[in-house]
């Protein structure tokens, strides 16, 4: 797996900054240092001022639109959607690449806080563990299944399912059985989440080139066992965790 990439997880200028350094901004994450430069930027920069309100306005900047709704047709695909009004197409295309919106709806959501005690702000109702992975192409962002082929430098973003609180971390398995860790990205990336539905990740991984079989599993750890710290047991079992962990595994095939 490489290291992402963050320079070209990007719109305007090359001086701009990065999707991801945005999104941060967004969730009180940078320093006051990197907070007041990207700020100036920002704030001299039409297109990145257009980005940053884009992560501000979220679902609530289109008009008579139920985010529920719009979120189970995107997600699920379980009943086929009525066609969708062009111009909501376009945003809805928007919000789904690297550019994410931080909103309080679902996927749009990147969680993140500096506070122990995260309460993303969307509908918590308990279910299974699921890891939702998607890969963004070009100016748009589709959900992938497992089992599904990619391709060396494909862009993935995660989503996960908690039916309750407690840390998480995505940890990947390749071919060869060696274990890597996909998210977090950075050290000191708040990995504690409340219990709800399509929390997503922040960040986006790399594929590289190496083909084959390769397993993503996302680890979830109550809060009285802490972050989870998993070794390998193979390329095809899931990886050993702390005690009272669950997992939830992802299948992807990598062509030459």
């Amino acid at each position: 797996m490489n290291t992402p990439d963050f320079k070209t997880l990007r719109m305007g200028r090359p001086e701009c900054p990065s999707d991801f350094t945005l999104d941060r901004l967004h969730a009180g994450e940078l320093s006051r240092e990197q907070a007041q430069t990207t700020e100036k930027h920002v704030a001299g920069c039409a297109e990145c001022g257009a980005r940053m309100a884009e992560r501000r306005a979220g679902f609530d900047g289109v008009p008579g639109v139920d985010p529920r709704v719009m979120l189970g047709r995107i997600r699920t695909g379980l009943d086929r959607p009525a066609p969708l009004p062009e111009r909501l197409l376009g945003w809805v295309r928007r919000a789904l690449t690297p550019l994410a919106v931080l909103t309080t709806a679902a996927l749009a959501l990147v969680v993140v806080s500096r506070q122990e005690d995260v309460q993303p702000p969307m509908t918590r109702t308990k279910g299974a563990l699921a890891l939702h992975v998607f890969r963004l192409v070009g100016d748009q962002s589709e959900e992938v299944v497992s089992g599904g082929t990619f391709a060396p430098g494909d862009r993935l973003r995660f989503a996960v399912d908690l039916p309750s609180e407690g840390f998480v971390t995505v940890v990947g398995v390749e071919a060869s059985g060696t274990l890597y860790t996909a998210w977090p990205l950075e050290t000191g990336t708040q990995t504690r989440f409340a219990e709800g539905n399509g929390i997503t990740l922040p960040g986006a991984v790399s594929l590289d080139d190496q083909p084959g079989r390769e397993t993503f599993h996302l680890v979830h750890c109550p809060v009285k066992v802490g972050p989870p710290s998993c070794t390998s047991k193979g390329a095809t079992a899931a990886p050993a965790c702390p005690e009272g962990c669950t997992t939830s595994a992802f299948l992807m095939v990598k062509g030459p």
